[in-house]
């Protein structure tokens, strides 16, 4: 039977360290001479070489989801059996679940029953177009969008409408006055050739509208002068339609155009004619709900052969509501699929780091599972909002981290990114660079003797630091080895980690 030796082991931990402490000190004494010798064995001489410095930071995080892609399902059905669960990886095609197949044959046939009544109604409706293009309301073109041979349709995504009508008959020019204006006062509004009586409409929030009489030729996007009753300018702006009407076109190709700017026009005035246009916006509507369900209608007649529901894409399956011999009803959740493709890497990155971080560099990436891997991700966003913890604020960097078939959400890795680089210049040990009376310096070392010789810095990292001006590339320079501090440490580590190797052995 063991017997319990903690407090034995505790004095003599104790006495071991008391010993190697005073070994240290002998070692130290008796070597003293040699410690004052600058060319003892606690120094070494390094060389002067060529190269290239960079200056990194680094930051840590755990992987999340890019991207991300909600299943909801297109019909009613009823699932037999679910054949996976939530953090499995899939790929395209793979099985998620087997259903029911009276639920298919059930869909199939109320979706036959559905195209058949949406056939007639496409058979009974008016599917020819006008060629012409009319105006609904009385007022005056402004501005026209369309030009011959656009489609209407993406002029009306673009712009709002095919063109603008002023529909009250006024204009309005919208500035940031120099004084107050009140509601109802009269000004005077010049522009080109033309000096106007306008009214002020409102102010607010700083900025004041004056409205003037509509005329044919007042253009929209005109840059006017808005003065008092003494010539004084009060702002400068631009004509616009006080209150403008969009006309749309929802199909066609515009064939010519028959009104100008500054045209009056009626209702039921020809705006434009077009071609192509043998099918109004209601027929084609019907025409997109026909399909939509063909592809429905696809769908599950490939569902009936083969009974399974199936992964659209790779992934990791996440939120999976499918349960065995549930009824999932139309439009409902099934699951989440992570894309497996790329991931997200999301640190924190120190203030004084943060303006040499660049969206689109590159950063090394190790994760702590397998850390004796490298990987390349890109910087994808800076976040714009710091957050101070402990006195230091930090910035969040997203990192893309390319699909690898080991990696998975939630792991933590670690980022390196190169914030300042420079090629083929001096570097010295950065242990070589002393500081004597604030000017930086470094022993060299030559068969003579040794010069201290002051030097002009660059870029400095934890080992290296470029030489601007005072070294040549080959000199040899003296590099401090390891205090005396650091010697009896060291000493002292090495005996506690001998006594604790030996712990768990038997007498």
């Amino acid at each position: 039977m063991k017997k319990k030796k903690k407090k034995w082991k505790g004095k003599v931990l104790v006495l071991v360290l008391l010993l190697a402490a005073a070994g240290a000190g002998i070692y130290l004494y008796t070597h003293k001479e040699e410690r004052e010798d600058p060319f003892s064995a606690n120094m070494r001489t390094e060389e002067v070489t060529r190269g290239t410095i960079r200056i990194t930071t680094e930051g840590s995080g755990s992987i999340e989801a890019a991207e991300e892609f909600p299943v909801s399902a297109d019909y009613t059905l009823k699932i037999d059996h679910v054949e996976v669960e939530n953090g499995d990886v899939v790929q395209a095609g793979d099985v998620l679940a087997t259903v029911d197949a009276d639920s298919v044959k059930a869909q199939i046939t109320q979706l036959e029953s559905s195209l058949s009544e949406l056939d007639t109604a496409i058979n009974m409706a008016d599917h020819s177009g006008s060629s012409s293009l009319t105006s609904p309301v009385s007022g005056r073109v402004k501005r026209i969008f369309a030009k011959e041979d656009d489609l209407l349709t993406d002029v009306v995504a673009e712009y709002g409408g095919v063109m603008e009508l002023s529909a009250d008959e006024k204009m309005k020019v919208e500035f940031t006055p120099a004084e107050a204006l009140r509601p109802g006062a009269r000004v005077t509004v010049s522009f080109l050739d033309y000096e106007e009586e306008g009214t002020v409409l409102s102010e607010q929030d700083g900025v004041c509208t004056v409205t003037i009489p509509d005329d044919s030729e007042y253009m929209a996007d005109t840059e006017v002068t808005v003065t008092d009753g003494d010539g004084k300018t009060l702002g400068t702006g631009y004509l616009e339609s006080n209150h403008p009407y969009l006309v749309e076109g929802a199909y066609g190709i515009v064939d010519e155009i028959n009104v100008e700017p500054g045209d009056w026009v009626d209702p039921g005035s020809t705006l434009l004619t077009r071609r192509n246009s043998s099918y109004n916006g209601d027929y084609l509507s019907l025409l997109e709900d026909r399909d939509e369900l063909m592809r429905k209608l696809q769908e599950l007649r490939e569902l009936e052969e083969s009974a399974a529901l199936c992964a659209g894409r790779d992934g990791i399956v996440s939120e999976l509501a499918l349960q065995d011999g549930a009824v999932i009803a139309e439009d409902a959740p099934m699951y989440r699929l992570i894309s497996t493709e790329r991931f997200w890497l999301k640190t924190q990155i120190d203030e004084l780091d943060i303006p040499g971080v660049r969206e689109g560099q590159t950063a090394k990436i190790v994760f702590d599972a397998f850390d004796d891997e490298e990987y390349e991700g890109k910087v994808e966003k800076i976040s714009a909002l710091g957050e101070n913890v402990g006195g230091v604020t930090k910035y969040t960097v997203t990192i893309s981290v390319p699909g690898i078939e080991k990696v998975r959400t939630a792991m933590s890795a670690t980022a390196t990114i190169v914030i300042d680089e420079k090629a083929d210049v001096l570097l010295a040990p950065v242990d070589a660079i002393q500081t004597v009376d604030g000017q930086r310096c470094v022993t060299v070392v030559r068969e003579d003797g040794q010069e201290s010789v002051p030097v002009t810095l660059g870029l400095v990292n934890n080992t290296q630091a470029e030489i601007v001006e005072g070294l040549s590339e080959g000199d040899q320079v003296a590099v401090l080895g390891k205090s005396d501090l650091e010697i009896m440490m060291d000493m002292m580590r090495q005996s506690r980690a001998q006594f604790a190797g030996g712990e768990g052995q038997d007498d």
